[in-house]
């Protein structure tokens, strides 16, 4: 096992030996606390002078005092029953029960159609499936139109072997 630095060792010696003195110190002072306790209270009190414990006994005493009473009165306001404001009298609109319908919307209707989970495959176009999606080039008399489709048509068919 690798042996620590000697400062290191010095360090915990000294805490080892500050906390074996505390522990004495407490264990004396624990052995006969009131002693103590009165020892360091009867210093105290000899030196703070008399008009300073007019002051001190004021300063500490009035406010406990002031607590007490608002602590009481409190108390003593609690056992009373709340009283109705006038503004709100008991056959008002405000004392009903309000329905539900007024205070939630209602259910919104079920207008999504349901899943198709399979479809009759079909294997041709009919001319009202394709209505939607064709519009008629000539319709309104464009025969230039009509005669260049007819040519690159005419074109693309003559050019496969």
């Amino acid at each position: 096992m690798p042996r620590l630095p000697e400062f290191i060792q010095s360090f915990l010696s000294r805490a080892a030996d500050g906390i074996k003195g505390l522990l004495r110190w407490m264990a004396d002072k624990t052995a006969e606390p009131r002693d103590w306790l009165k020892e360091k209270l009867d210093g105290l009190l000899d030196r703070i002078p008399l008009d300073r414990w007019i002051v001190l006994t004021l300063a500490i005493g009035v406010p406990v005092i002031l607590a007490l009473f608002i602590t009481g009165v409190s108390l003593m306001s609690k056992d009373k029953k709340p009283v109705k404001p006038a503004a709100f009298p008991a056959s008002s609109a405000m004392s009903r029960r309000i329905p539900a319908e007024d205070l939630f919307l209602p259910d919104e209707p079920d207008f999504v159609p349901g899943v198709i989970l399979e479809r009759e495959k079909r294997t041709q176009w009919t001319a009202d499936d394709a209505m939607p999606w064709w519009q008629d080039p000539l319709k309104d008399g464009e025969q230039e139109w009509r005669d260049q489709i007819e040519k690159t048509v005419d074109e693309i068919m003559e050019s496969v072997p």
